[in-house]
């Protein structure tokens, strides 16, 4: 018995150039039934393709110029074809230099974890590709429900300024009036003064029986944009109803509010129907009982009281709830 039989291992001892000199048993059982001799033939032979291409181009260099090489994974094709996994460890002897030793260890288990490992990093990247996908999906179901959010939102601002807004002139309406001085109550200090004033446009239905109602729609326009360009920025002007209107005057007492409806008396010239400037009635009440829970309700009583002896007393004039006509030239 040869010494290399007795190693637990396949062992194969070669030449320069790759010539088999000597092989022990297990090596023999790796490749065939241990009657063919490989003495003098090449190692090639014994290597399928992809081996044999491993071994000219990376393996014999690297001996050739280390004199040794380590770890190395090829396959070695047996008699029946079938390609085994080794790992290879390889050497030049050190007492004869044109001799090398190559020792042979079957990796079935590697090549087994190697097939695993990479059918687990096919199923990582399909996960990773399959998250990938999802994550695109809920961006893009994000980016759709932002969008709904979004457009959710612009209708309910939509439908709150419909809601406040006189659809004819744009200007507030009630509901936003009574919002707007019930805001005003719980912001003011004890003492603090506001005006209401109620304005109401002079023959407005002969306008609209001698003229037709697109005519007097435009008068109702062209009078509410007298009002917001006669305004200041903290009074708020609403469309009351019909042909009558109201302006909101916080921090405005009696002399404030005849200021303001002064303005509106000039601005009403430019408000012309059939080469006839266009008047108005205004009744004014004022107030500083911030606490009264029917504020609004109580002022709008006064300043009606007010527009009413005003049109009596020949119309185009301003009256103060609480004392005399104002006669102002139209």
């Amino acid at each position: 018995m040869s010494e290399l039989d007795t190693l637990p291992c396949a062992v194969l001892i070669t030449d320069a150039s790759g010539l088999v000199l000597e092989m022990n048993d297990a090596m023999r059982s790796l490749l065939d039934d241990g009657s063919r001799d490989w003495t003098l033939r090449s190692m090639d032979g014994m290597l399928p393709p992809a081996s044999r291409v491993l071994l000219q181009t990376h393996i014999w260099p690297i001996l050739l110029r280390d004199q040794r090489a380590s770890e190395l994974y090829l396959h070695v094709r047996d008699e029946d074809g079938q390609d085994i996994p080794v790992l290879v460890n390889c050497a030049r002897a050190h007492d004869i230099a044109d001799r090398y030793t190559w020792v042979l260890f079957v990796a079935h288990q590697r090549s087994r974890f190697e097939a695993e490992l990479l059918r687990a990093r096919a199923a990582a990247q399909a996960s990773a590709d399959d998250l990938a996908t999802a994550n695109l999906e809920l961006t893009r179901l994000h980016a759709q429900l932002q969008h709904h959010s979004e457009a959710i939102e612009d209708a309910n601002r939509e439908l709150a300024a419909l809601s406040n807004t006189d659809p004819l002139t744009g200007l507030a309406n009630r509901r936003a009036l009574e919002a707007t001085v019930k805001r005003w109550q719980t912001q003011a200090s004890p003492g603090d003064w506001a005006s209401l004033m109620l304005i109401d446009v002079d023959h407005f239905k002969a306008v609209n029986d001698r003229f037709g109602h697109d005519e007097g729609d435009r008068v109702l326009t062209l009078l509410s944009n007298a009002l917001l360009s006669s305004k200041r920025a903290s009074d708020l002007a609403a469309r009351y109803g019909g042909e009558e209107f109201a302006v909101w005057l916080p921090s405005a007492d009696r002399t404030g509010a005849e200021y303001a409806a002064r303005r509106m008396h000039n601005r009403m010239r430019d408000v012309v129907v059939s080469g006839h400037s266009m008047t108005v009635s205004i009744g004014i009440a004022s107030t500083n009982e911030i606490d009264d829970p029917d504020l609004l309700g109580q002022m709008i009583a006064r300043a009606d009281r007010a527009v009413y002896e005003a049109k009596s007393a020949g119309r185009n004039r301003t009256v103060h709830s609480e004392q005399s006509v104002t006669l102002l030239d139209s």
